[in-house]
């Protein structure tokens, strides 16, 4: 598939980005009683592979995003939206501890065992995602078509918006007022308006797709297939 690398320039992405993580700056670095903040233990014999905790995970408002990776031994957490890196040290099979601000990092396992979340600063819960949210994928026709149809909002049903195909790329139509706005895909169920700093992400059961959420916990419940 065609890449397009992400551009996260636009003045709303970056305030959705500094309420998320303004916290990363207004700890103290020195452990204290009552800190969000411990004292660094001894690494456990029985810890989990890198490679298990590494990849992209995604903040509540579903914008921003941490990498965590590998490097030549060294574990990293690194800021998606401005590349900024903060090397990791290990505190336990499932915690770590940023080396120089004492940010702390805890992965969490689903029921399958597998991870599929972090939780950083002991509050902030981030959800493991299975694509680059740096990069733009080209969808086929294909693709996007299993998406389109009309959706209503769970919580206004005077609320409803129609999503149909423009090129490679998705237009949702607000029936309200009528305006159009265009998505890429990060995959072929994740979606960005980079402008607006607007993301789509659809739902499936069973293969289908029921609804789709945008922002952090818009729902809206599938009506109509186009």
């Amino acid at each position: 598939m065609n890449v397009k690398t992400v551009k996260y320039r636009s003045l709303k992405a970056c305030t959705l980005v500094a309420a998320g993580l303004v916290m990363l700056s207004s700890y103290t670095v020195n452990p204290q009683k009552g800190s969000v903040f411990h004292e660094i233990r001894p690494l456990q014999t029985d810890s989990v592979s890198l490679d298990d905790l590494s990849g992209y995970f995604r903040f509540p408002n579903r914008v921003a995003y941490i990498r965590f990776f590998d490097q030549d031994g060294q574990f990293i957490a690194q800021q998606a939206w401005d590349g900024r890196t903060y090397p990791l040290q290990r505190t336990g099979s499932l915690t770590f501890q940023s080396r120089d601000e004492a940010y702390q990092v805890a992965f969490i396992g689903g029921t399958d065992g597998k991870i599929d979340k972090a939780k950083i600063l002991n509050r902030v819960m981030l959800e493991k995602v299975f694509f680059n949210p740096t990069q733009y994928v080209s969808l086929t026709a294909d693709q996007l078509t299993p998406l389109l149809g009309r959706y209503r909002l769970q919580t206004d049903n005077n609320m409803e918006i129609n999503v149909t195909r423009q090129g490679n790329k998705l237009a949702v139509e607000q029936l309200w007022d009528n305006k159009t706005i265009v998505f890429e895909a990060f995959s072929p169920t994740d979606f960005l308006n980079e402008e607006l700093s607007f993301p789509l992400t659809f739902i499936l059961a069973n293969g289908t797709v029921k609804e789709l959420i945008c922002f952090e916990s818009d729902r809206w419940e599938r009506i109509d297939h186009e």
